[in-house]
């Protein structure tokens, strides 16, 4: 697995409108022609209120709208493929970054560089477009999934049901006792109808401590019309504490000043990325020269390794001469104890005698300095003419210098493929084409799933290096095509509910094991048989009741919480943490 890591400047080319000629929307950001910019804005179709798009072909009549728009505002054929928006960050030109993010220009879109113009904007300092650009790209992509909604919900309706459970854990061929170590879990997936659900045990880390919850998350496609949830909600359960929250409660609304704030203040951005363009699958083989097989669950797999997938990890910061801006200062401090006993911590780069920091409280006459906060922006009233020299002095000056960081390794990760799994890749397709279109990441695994595997296999097992002794491995352990709901109704008539003179079927097999339980054993295959038979219709009886039990129904006694609270909770437990 090779690694490298490189660091570098970043440095920016020169803007030449001439190079924009064949895209108008960058020609009139480039040359600054607003005017122009609003009449080509202004022809453009617009989009319906989402929350008016209930159907799957109004969903596609939206989706073919916004494509006709981004092939206008999202053009990439230029140098290095900047959109129109990239062009108007880096010229600092607020009012243009506005008339397009308004108009539906899309801000997650990567230029050359694998940087988005919300990145580009942060790390050049340009508070306002970054505020702007924040605004709308929280509104913008609500809406996107809200006129996709429908869509959704039809591919998973057309889908097979299934209950399915997919595991995954750390393993090491040197290190013991990793799997106890490092985190592990179990998903339990239900899918019924437009309906998905799925179970988790890891809530996350304290530290260096797992912790654990019993949780679930439902997404509603159907929604619930007796709890009063709307379609297409995303319900999470907490089973340890009972309670229950809806995770797009406040989606819709505006970001709050805080989050914004904390989101403008960052001086630094990351991006990662997997690259599989030139992955190749190479098959193992035994100690015969066969291929390799193992089973996986129930399932026979080929084993497979993926060749050259390339990660890649970039870093890029913000510097002010030597230092990284918004980076902590690290005061050192020497330890010395005064006359009368005390601890005192003394900074020599102070250059300041007697001014020195006690362990208890001594009151004294303090000096205080005021130092202006670079994270906020104090609003001045500024005359027109002095706000538009300002404006082109900001457009001249050049932004501050940057430092990029790129780790880059090459993976061999492991596959196991089989063609007995009950679920294919194509079944799988509709859906992961509605989520590839804008979702980077989905459309890669796409990529590797549809071009790189065999046709009709899917992967059962995949084994990634984490570092060259570890990897984590993730499986699927179990699937069951769930049946209808109605093909388990026993009729009246049935020969076995007048053997039982019409009393509960559960009952009477509870009463029969047990009677051999209880019952002393003549011998032991006897013993045996009877063991078996009751084990068998145990597990029948199990299957039935967890096929017709509801795993989307609400259940009762559980208090409904809102996203702001466990948001308010999730900080204060960090505050916590910092201040132990």
């Amino acid at each position: 697995m090779a690694r490298s890591s490189t660091s570098s400047t970043t440095s920016f080319p020169t803007i030449k409108p001439g190079d924009y000629a064949q895209s108008p929307v960058h020609y009139a950001v480039a040359v600054a022609d607003h005017t122009a910019l609003s009449r080509i804005v202004s022809t453009l179709p617009r989009l319906a209120d989402p929350a008016q798009i209930h159907t799957e072909a109004e969903s596609l009549s939206q989706e073919r709208l916004a494509d006709k728009i981004s092939s206008v505002l999202d053009r990439r054929d230029v140098p290095y493929r900047e959109t129109p928006l990239h062009l108007a960050v880096r010229l600092n030109d607020v009012v243009s970054a506005r008339t397009l993010a308004s108009a539906g220009a899309d801000v997650s879109l990567q230029n050359s560089a694998g940087w988005n113009p919300l990145q580009e904007a942060l790390c050049r300092r340009s508070s306002d477009i970054s505020l702007i650009l924040l605004r709308l790209h929280h509104r913008s992509a609500w809406a996107k999934w809200r006129r996709r909604l429908p869509r959704v919900i039809a591919v998973l309706r057309r889908m097979r049901d299934f209950y399915m459970e997919i595991s995954f854990h750390f393993e090491s061929s040197v290190i013991p006792f990793v799997g106890k170590i490092a985190p592990s879990d179990t998903y339990k997936i239900w899918k019924r109808d437009g309906n998905l659900r799925a179970d988790t045990s890891l809530a996350g880390f304290d530290g260096l401590k797992i912790q654990r919850a019993d949780q679930s998350f439902l997404f509603l496609g159907d929604g619930d019309p007796s709890q009063d949830i709307p379609a297409g909600s995303l319900l999470v359960l907490n089973r340890d504490n009972r309670k229950i929250f809806d995770a797009f409660e406040n989606a819709g609304q505006p970001m709050s000043e805080s989050d914004i704030a904390g989101f403008c203040s960052q001086t630094s951005v990351y991006r990662p990325g997997m690259d599989v363009t030139k992955a190749e699958l190479v098959g193992r083989t035994n100690w015969r020269r066969q291929e390799k097989t193992e089973s996986v669950g129930e399932w026979k797999a080929k084993v497979y390794e993926i060749h050259n997938v390339v990660f890649s990890f970039r870093s890029r910061k913000v510097t002010v001469g030597d230092d990284v801006a918004g980076s902590e200062q690290v005061l050192p401090l020497e330890l010395d104890e005064d006359d009368d006993g005390f601890l005192v911590a003394e900074n020599p780069n102070f250059g300041i005698p007697d001014r020195r920091r006690h362990s208890s409280f001594v009151r004294e006459d303090r000096e205080f300095l005021t130092m202006g906060r670079k994270s906020v922006d104090v609003p001045s009233v500024i005359a027109p003419s002095q706000r538009r020299a300002m404006a082109a002095a900001a457009v001249a000056m050049p932004p501050p210098p940057t430092k990029e960081k790129e780790y880059v390794r090459s993976l061999r990760p492991s596959v196991w493929l089989t063609e007995q799994f009950p679920l294919k890749t194509e079944e799988l397709l509709p859906l992961l084409d509605i989520l590839a279109n804008k979702v980077k990441a989905v459309r890669r695994m796409r990529e590797l799933l549809t071009t790189k595997f065999p046709p009709g296999t899917f992967p059962v097992k995949v084994a990634i290096p984490v570092v060259p002794t570890v990897r984590v491995v993730i499986t699927f352990t179990k699937f069951v095509e769930l049946q209808p709901i109605e093909q388990f109704y026993t009729p009246l008539s049935s020969p076995r509910h007048f053997f039982y003179g019409g009393r509960n079927q559960s009952e009477e097999e509870q009463k029969l094991e047990s009677h051999y339980s209880s019952a002393p054993s003549s011998s032991s295959s006897s013993s045996w048989l009877r063991r078996n038979s009751s084990q068998s219709s145990v597990s029948a009886t199990s299957k039935v009741i967890a096929q017709e039990t509801d795993p989307f129904a609400i259940p009762n006694g559980y208090t409904w919480t809102s996203v702001d609270d466990k948001s308010r909770k999730m900080k204060k437990s960090k505050s916590t943490r910092k201040s132990k």
